[in-house]
């Protein structure tokens, strides 16, 4: 009987050996060749999935997506509240910087990609978008000073907490800092912070 494989699975694996290279070298660091190595296969079998390396990149950019929102959705699996769940998913990308921080680095290169590929700048832009409807919804059920401007919140609180990560990620701050300075913005528009 001959052997089943996983195409699905298969195609993950390369593209996860991709986003290891994006985050160790940078995009100009990854080739069908050096994919082929970091996943243990052969160059052809790549090719067989990825007619070029254009395609490998947008579908690890694809994984890249699905990873951190895999991770996000793992650190609220305990929330309580649309404050506990705001703090929690800001939290979640803080902590990228330690505990994924091949995804933020892949993050990264592929954000500098995003400026000349429509597909992925506009696989960023929809994610940013959603990203940023979740905040603002969180914001605006849990704020509790009066005129909080629940989208402009989000675009500070996203910003901060990517910042935070990668300050973390270099080592400019520990996770503890990171979430006190994430907890003074947050005690700013009147969440708790004491979750």
């Amino acid at each position: 009987m001959p052997k089943q494989v996983d195409h699905a699975a298969r195609r993950a694996e390369i593209a996860q050996a991709a986003l290891r290279l994006c985050a160790r070298d940078g995009l100009a660091g990854v080739s069908i060749g050096r994919v082929a190595q970091e996943a243990g296969v052969s160059k052809g079998l790549v090719q067989h999935y990825f007619a070029a390396k254009a395609d490998l990149l947008r579908a690890s950019a694809h994984l890249l997506r699905q990873e951190i929102e895999h991770h996000v959705r793992a650190a609220l699996q305990d929330a309580d509240s649309p404050a506990d769940t705001l703090r929690r998913t800001l939290l979640a990308v803080v902590e990228l910087g330690v505990r994924a921080p091949v995804l933020l680095l892949a993050g990264h290169a592929f954000l500098a990609w995003s400026v000349a590929d429509p597909e992925v700048r506009g696989l960023y832009r929809a994610g940013g978008d959603a990203v940023h409807r979740e905040i603002t919804a969180l914001v605006a059920a849990a704020a509790s000073e009066p005129g909080v401007d629940a989208g402009a919140e989000a675009h500070v609180l996203l910003g901060l907490a990517r910042g935070l990560a990668d300050g973390v990620l270099i080592g400019e701050l520990g996770v503890a800092e990171a979430v006190a300075v994430l907890d003074h913005q947050l005690g700013r528009i009147g969440l708790p912070t004491d979750l």
